[in-house]
């Protein structure tokens, strides 16, 4: 292996025949994110070769733990055409695909690590550094085309950068990288555990081992002969395992982590457990055999006797130089095996076993004599406390407490959950008022105010104690998003509002009214809500962009009826005709429709007859003439109802409207009116009564004295037909 510098940046060079296999690594990993900002390297990887477009070029790209990496293998020009391709992309990262990119992310749902590597990796780092391979990426989502652009500023720099190549150099190669150092690296620590220990894996049938040891010549020499040893006892002797793995993941130039796995007949869970725990204490006591030690030196030897060792030593060395992890060469490979000795593979098995985390599927028992990593926080903070309230999710006994430090879930038993604010690494909100709070450590407090007596209030508490920064939606909630339009006039939909406890903006049309979004609340959720409340005839339709298609589910009185998505998941003509008044053909044909979403959304429109500005609320942009209507609960929106307070304008409405308008504001005519008809009915009661009819004279009776109350005069405090109706603000 040779090294040169091309640009600036250092190149490997495993000197070889055609094809050129090259890779461009860069010292950036899921590692280097954090909790709220997770896949953002990804993303930059996705957007940078869906940049590339489609090549004849064998091409692909990476991102693990602490690199990322773009190689091809093929032509050395075109290779060389792919580098420079990649460079020029991720200087002028394009993002108009960034939405469409963050949701191929969700559906790939790719790890950084192994997921039994993760699981451990978790256990001994929590949400932090390599213990975030372990998290899922919550909010992806959320991240912004300036996001993805600044991590692309800052990490994917010549500084930060090596070329490994293996086979003929290109005659021409350029690689024109943004100048810039490569940033500094928070150190990340193992958490405070007391090894070794044992914990549970939500696996099946799989059993791993993880410790974080000091970074030694010895160490893979170490591994090999305990792999070797477990993959004798539970696939060669007993054969209750297929395959045992070793993993090292660096985590600086002085520690690793080794993780060592093995998958398990189903049942046998715990035999593996006790036969991996078993070999890994007796290297530890007594060292290796010398037939094992004579067994590593072999598999070295005839490893860098292969000339394609060299490949593999030229990627070393790049991903070496931007991690900062030392790379031994392959002499210093050979040298070091050859003065290998019992006494220190024996020494490196010993600080592998006193770190050990043991990871067994759950339901198994775990080996005796190691005791289990904790499940729970160790303290709770003090400061206010909120309890259970009735009939929802927190147990019974339960406490919420928030402090001026942090938040504690106490839900008896010794289970508890605390996260203080400075360990506070996000807040995720996966439904209206339901959040989990993730601490440094990877314990999560759930907090969802209808479980509380006053939750909203701890609810605004803890959002008040954390970092706006750290706020974001879980991609689960984003989903639920879309404009929701409801068939009924603008007063009756703020009178559904009235009675709830939401606070919304609506835009009034001709037939229908559109709810704005804003985020707090699910579409979808809203339509059951408001479907009901504006009345059992009222049909809600939900509508929702979703990149290339366009979407609609059709509720009334708050049921689901029908989902329609456009050459996708196809919904009845019939349904939608019935429910909103339409001809069927005339449904049958738009849904039909074969035209891009704004063409079909603008046929959909002018059918039911939506408010123009439905476009621009499914868009996200501001709309003018929304106006805001404050919930005041049921009580309070009740009597707002009977005050008069939702109802439409003058001239305007139903009859029903109409008629309820006079009663409330009484004119001279309606109370003259009202009058005479208490008079005439007083006479009619007094004649039936004479006549032996008391029934009816009773029930004239009553009516007279109703249009009699009808006769006084409007309150002075009734509102008049030009005052806005209370709650109402107008807003855009």
């Amino acid at each position: 292996m040779r090294e040169l510098t091309i640009d600036g940046i250092p190149v490997f060079v495993a000197d070889g025949p055609p094809p050129l296999a090259a890779g461009l690594v860069f010292g950036v990993g899921r590692r280097d994110e954090d909790f709220v900002h997770g896949g953002i390297t990804h993303l930059v990887e996705h957007l940078t070769m869906g940049a590339l477009g489609r090549t004849t070029t064998e091409c692909n790209a990476s991102v693990d733990l602490t690199v990322t990496e773009f190689t091809a293998t093929g032509a050395p020009d075109r290779v060389a055409g792919f580098l420079q391709a990649v460079c020029a992309a991720l200087a002028d990262l394009p993002t108009d695909r960034l939405a469409v990119d963050a949701d191929v992310l969700r559906s790939e749902g790719g790890l950084a690590a192994a997921p039994d590597v993760a699981v451990l990796l978790g256990e001994l780092f929590g949400a932090t550094g390599p213990g975030l391979a372990s998290v899922r990426e919550p909010a992806l989502r959320s991240l912004t085309a300036e996001d993805v652009r600044a991590w692309a500023r800052r990490w994917f720099v010549a500084g930060n950068a090596a070329l490994w190549l293996a086979g003929p150099v290109p005659e021409e190669v350029s690689l024109p990288l943004a100048h810039g150092p490569a940033p500094q690296r928070t150190p990340h620590r193992r958490r405070d555990l007391r090894t070794p220990a044992w914990t549970e894996l939500a696996l099946d049938d799989r059993v791993a081992l993880a410790a974080e040891v000091p970074r030694s010549p010895t160490l893979v020499a170490t591994t090999g002969v305990l792999r070797a040893r477990v993959e004798e006892e539970l696939r060669s002797r007993r054969g209750v395992a297929y395959a045992v793995g070793v993993e090292q993941v660096s985590l600086d130039a002085d520690r690793r982590v080794v993780v060592l796995s093995s998958d398990a007949r189903p049942g046998e869970a715990a035999v593996v457990a006790r036969l991996l725990w078993r070999e890994v204490q007796r290297l530890a006591d007594e060292g290796p055999l010398p037939a094992e030690l004579d067994h590593e030196r072999a598999l070295v030897a005839a490893y860098l006797d292969d000339p394609r060792s060299d490949a593999d030593e030229a990627r070393a060395s790049a991903c070496g130089r931007v991690t900062g992890v030392p790379v031994a060469t392959g002499d210093e490979l050979r040298a070091a095996v050859e003065r290998l000795e019992a006494g220190e593979v024996r020494a490196a098995a010993t600080a592998l076993r006193d770190a050990a985390v043991l990871g067994v599927a759950q339901g198994t028992e775990p080996p005796p004599g190691l005791p289990r990593l904790p499940e729970w926080s160790a303290d709770r903070v003090s400061g206010r406390v909120f309890r259970p309230a009735r009939r929802r999710g927190a147990p019974r006994g339960a406490v919420l407490v928030v402090a001026d430090e942090g938040v504690s879930a106490d839900l008896g038993d010794g289970r508890l959950l605390t996260v203080r604010w400075t360990d506070a690494v996000g807040l995720v909100r996966s439904a209206a008022d339901e959040w989990n709070l993730v601490g440094r450590d990877g314990i999560g407090v759930p907090l969802a105010a209808a479980d509380w007596r006053d939750g909203a209030e701890a609810v605004r508490l803890v959002r008040a104690a954390v970092p706006a920064e750290l706020q974001v939606d879980d991609d689960e909630l984003r989903d639920r998003d879309g404009v929701l339009l409801l068939q009924a006039p603008v007063h009756r939909v703020r009178e559904a509002v009235g009675t709830s406890r939401d606070a919304v903006s609506l835009v009034a049309g001709a037939e229908w009214t559109a709810v704005v979004p804003d985020g707090t609340r699910p579409a979808e959720e809203r339509a059951l809500q408001f479907g009901a409340a504006a009345g059992l005839r009222t049909t809600a339709l939900v509508l929702r962009l979703i990149h290339a298609d366009l979407e609609y589910v059709l509720y009334r009185g708050g049921w689901e009826l029908d989902r329609h998505r456009w050459g996708v998941a196809p919904g009845d003509p019939a349904v939608l005709a019935r429910e909103t008044g339409r001809p069927v053909d005339e449904a049958a044909a738009v849904l039909a429709d074969p035209g891009s979403p704004a063409e079909v959304l603008g046929r959909l429109a002018t059918l039911l007859g939506l408010p123009e500005q439905v476009p621009d609320l499914l868009a996200g942009r501001e709309v003018a003439g929304a106006e805001r209507v404050e919930g005041r609960g049921i009580a309070g929106g009740v009597r707002a109802a009977v005050r008069g307070d939702y109802a439409p304008a003058p001239g305007s409405g139903s009859w029903v409207d109409r008629w309820a308008r006079l009663g409330r504001d009484r004119p001279a005519g309606y109370r003259l009116a009202n009058g005479v008809a208490a008079l005439a009915l007083f006479v009619v009661a007094w004649v039936q009564v004479g006549d032996g009819r008391v029934g009816f004279g009773v029930l004239a009776a009553l009516l007279g004295l109703f249009s009699l109350f009808e006769v006084r005069p409007p309150r002075r405090g009734d509102r008049s037909p030009e005052r806005p109706p209370a709650g109402v603000a107008p807003t855009g």
